[in-house]
């Protein structure tokens, strides 16, 4: 059976899936008016990274660590980089990845010491313990980019956390 107009819900407004020119969840100013920014997932940028950006499709522009495979890759399909450059470094997200040995509480512990830095985590995931070993993926949403190192030493010090570092997600492209 299907639903007439009656029996319908009212539908919900439409959700953008870039993030408007000038939109503080982007923090990147690029020479490109009237281009949206995106943040590429590859390789998460922060200020103050030194940072790239290329023209995508639907006059979006993405923003790529210095470095990055996916701007390397980019850049030799031939693509010119746009000029951008940080703006109001205040709000930021970041992905970190936190190796430590197994034990009891550790998740708890973990979280913990980034709810006290004041961070918000977007999103969490452990995997499961291979050799005694263990790696937390965070996505979190920092109040001030330049509060990064101390958040990531706060991390470190968690007894059993031997690493912490930016995640390096594989970009995968067509060459």
């Amino acid at each position: 059976a299907t639903l007439g107009p009656a029996a319908r819900p009212p539908a919900l407004p439409a959700r953008p899936t870039v993030e408007a020119p000038g939109e503080r969840a982007a923090n990147a100013v690029v020479d490109l008016p009237g281009a949206s920014v995106r943040l590429a997932g590859c390789c998460t940028p922060v200020p103050p990274d030194e940072v790239t950006a290329f023209a995508v499709r639907g006059g979006v522009v993405t923003v790529h660590r210095v470095g990055c495979a996916g701007a390397a890759r980019m850049k030799s399909a031939g693509r010119a980089e746009i000029g951008v450059r940080w703006g109001d470094t205040s709000e930021c997200r970041v992905t970190l990845v936190a190796e430590s040995f197994g034990r009891p509480h550790l998740l708890a512990d973990l979280t913990e010491a980034i709810a006290l830095e004041g961070v918000a985590i977007v999103s969490a995931t452990v995997e499961p313990p291979s050799q005694q070993r263990v790696r937390h993926t965070y996505t979190l949403q920092l109040p001030d980019a330049a509060h990064l190192p101390a958040l990531m030493r706060a991390m470190r010090n968690v007894p059993g956390v031997y690493d912490v570092s930016r995640a390096q997600h594989s970009a995968t492209a067509a060459r």
